[in-house]
């Protein structure tokens, strides 16, 4: 294997679009990590954001400011890729409100602005989580404002140039993390897929920003 050849000892294994499989691979002389779930196949130890509980507190965030009726969406791939938590966590959180505020997710292969404008005239979100602040200027072409008429919350700040409220999802704290679980696992001489992988997550941070409503003061 070149890796090894090489005298390679630690391996990172980035996210993918698509999952993929690697069980071909000899990993037997090899220490490594996953940055999220995307490499199905084997299973390695996994460092990854927390995307339940950030969402989960985003909108308990939101709800202090007054949004009630949240709507998320998400491309299928990205949504896949981290085993459905964005969508399983607004969906938990549902359960315990009212049913004129349960709103379903937009999912879809590609975002588009006709998909998107016909999932918002059905449910009208008071504010909008996703990652795409393109949905902004499509709200604008409808006569709609960011944030006096509805808001907007970036699942991922740190990938779009748009100031926004939303997560930052700490990159330099997973990268760390990662590292700090390679070097661990060559200290002690564990190679190979471990028999009981183990996932460190890191929840998001929220930034706040003017697309949505500022907090009430006291």
């Amino acid at each position: 294997m070149v890796l090894l050849t090489r005298g390679i000892q630690g391996v990172f294994v980035m996210p993918f679009e698509e999952p993929q499989d690697w069980s071909e691979v000899d990993w037997t002389g090899l220490s490594a990590v996953r940055l999220d779930y995307s490499l199905s196949r084997p299973a390695l130890h996994t460092i990854s954001p927390d995307h339940h509980a950030a969402l989960i507190h985003a909108v308990e965030r939101l709800r202090e400011r007054g949004y009630r009726r949240v709507g998320l969406f998400v491309r299928r791939a990205a949504e896949k890729r981290i085993l459905f938590k964005w969508t399983g966590a607004l969906m938990s959180y549902h359960q315990g409100a009212v049913p004129g505020e349960r709103i379903p997710p937009l999912i879809v292969d590609a975002l588009q602005r006709e998909d998107f404008l016909a999932w918002f005239e059905a449910y009208r979100p008071d504010v909008i989580i996703g990652h795409h602040p393109i949905v902004i200027d499509w709200l604008a072409q409808r006569g709609l404002q960011v944030p006096k008429d509805v808001g907007f919350f970036n699942l991922n700040t740190t990938q779009e140039p748009h100031p926004s409220a939303g997560l930052d999802l700490l990159p330099r704290q997973l990268g760390a993390a990662a590292v700090e679980s390679v070097v661990a696992q060559i200290q002690r001489s564990e190679r190979g897929p471990p028999l009981h992988p183990k996932t460190i997550s890191i929840e998001g941070a929220w930034v706040d920003g003017p697309t949505v409503r500022p907090a009430a003061t006291a």
